[in-house]
């Protein structure tokens, strides 16, 4: 394979998950109840993957089969649940009682049943991993100058949310607002939840640490935007966003060179400036009213969403099923206005649905982020502040995802799988072909390197 047709692959590589991701955040902040959209997205990823097979790609980046075979094992669990299963097989698993009751009722008993309860459900589940794992495929086959390039159209996005968010703020919903059905009034941005604006924003805080370049204006660019995005994190009123706020600056003080540790002795001072800034800034004080006076609705839901785990334990009740399994054990003391689409605990809503196999495929993602963290520390460079930046990336999602659900959106999920593509080391640069040089010329360069 010639080294102009692996440049082309590269480049491939980053112009598909750029278009990607741009699309994903222009069209999918609307979540499930925006299925024409999310549709479009996976059929776009279909396209992008396809183009990436049929492209002359680069050798791949080190140990990226790891997350590549967690995610198709995910997936090869979901097909699972849909292979219909004998009758006294179904009856038999835990938590079909009432299943298999209504089974009767229609005369369906004796046929065979998918684990799924919910197999549409479970297939939509299904479909809304492509984008994922077009993003993993494209950032595999990327040199860290790629990867940095793609970072920042990640930064640009959350810019251009955070405009948007800006708008609607000043507005009060009026202007700009994309999903009125969300959460009217708020700095949503391209996003319909005030929660998962906040979420990408926070990725992006930790995603501009990288820029922090050793040149003085590297990291003012970068100061400026981290201040920014962090401002707009504020604004969202999203009380784990401001809880998570100080771990997504994490990598800033990973990208501070040793000889300027001497500088971390302001720190106190600094925090505590900050501190008085924001017990005084109208958005921060709203945000603390609300972590003060909120109220405890999902504690209920973690209750009510273990004894539905209890009762489907180990195999769970089939990907996407959520939804209609809590409606079947939630006491009537519980039930109030609101519609409960997920658990807001993302770990018992995998429990629940995947049983213990996802549980296990869980807990080695978890293992595999671990190790590829303490790989990251050992870098240098760019390279360094790029993990670093991704580790601590996913950090905040898998911490956020404890009190809700950001990575079941689209535009969240492909940012995920952007970071754990990150934390791969890259694959080697393309080359381009070198012209022939004559005896001289060689021995001229040869003097040159040397």
């Amino acid at each position: 394979m010639t080294s102009p047709d692996l440049l082309a692959g590269s480049h491939c590589s980053l112009t598909g998950a750029a278009l990607l991701l741009i699309l994903a955040v222009l069209a999918g902040g609307g979540g499930s109840g925006h299925a024409v959209a999310e549709i479009a997205i996976e059929l776009a990823s279909i396209a992008v993957a396809a183009w990436l097979l049929a492209s002359p790609l680069p050798m791949r980046g080190r140990g990226a089969l790891v997350p590549l075979a967690l995610l198709a094992a995910w997936a090869g669990l979901a097909a699972l649940q849909l292979v219909p299963l004998p009758a006294p097989v179904w009856r038999a698993m835990p938590g079909r009682e009432l299943a298999a009751a209504i089974a009767d009722h229609v005369g369906a008993g004796q046929a065979a049943h998918p684990l799924s309860l919910d197999p549409a459900a479970t297939r939509r589940a299904l479909a809304a991993l492509l984008p994922a794992a077009a993003m993993l495929l494209a950032v595999a086959h990327m040199d860290l100058r790629e990867r940095l390039a793609l970072s920042a159209v990640a930064i640009g996005c959350a810019l251009a949310s955070l405009l948007l968010g800006v708008m609607q703020l000043l507005s009060a919903g009026q202007w700009g607002t994309l999903y009125p059905e969300g959460h009217l009034g708020y700095a949503t941005g391209l996003f319909a939840n005030r929660n998962h604006q906040a979420s990408f924003l926070l990725v992006a805080v930790a995603l501009a640490c990288t820029f922090a370049a050793r040149k003085a204006s590297g990291s003012i660019l970068a100061l400026l935007l981290m201040a920014s995005l962090a401002a707009g994190v504020i604004a969202t009123t999203s009380r784990a966003g401001l809880l998570l706020l100080p771990v997504s600056l994490l990598p800033l003080a990973a990208s501070i060179p040793a000889r300027r540790l001497r500088w971390l002795a302001v720190l106190p001072l600094v925090a505590a400036g900050a501190y008085a800034l924001a017990m005084n800034n109208a958005m921060v004080r709203i945000v603390m009213d609300r972590i003060r006076n909120g109220n405890m609705e999902r504690l209920s839901f973690w209750q009510d969403s273990g004894t539905a785990i209890a009762r489907f334990w180990p195999f769970g009740s089939g990907y996407g099923t959520f939804a209609g399994v809590f409606q079947t054990v939630e006491p009537l003391e519980h039930v109030g206005t609101h519609y409960v689409n997920h658990a807001h605990n993302d770990l018992l809503e995998i429990m629940l649905e995947g049983g213990m196999p996802a549980t296990l495929l869980f807990a080695a993602g978890i293992a595999w982020w671990l190790r590829r963290g303490v790989s990251a520390l050992r870098e240098t460079g760019s390279a360094r502040r790029l993990g670093i930046a991704a580790w601590t990336g996913i950090l905040v999602l898998l911490l956020h995802s404890l009190v809700d659900y950001p990575v079941r959106m689209l535009p969240v999920e492909l940012v995920a799988a952007m970071l754990a593509g990150f934390l791969v080391p890259p694959a080697p640069p393309a080359q381009p072909a070198r012209r022939r040089l004559g005896p001289r010329h060689s021995s001229i360069q040869q003097a040159t390197v040397r």
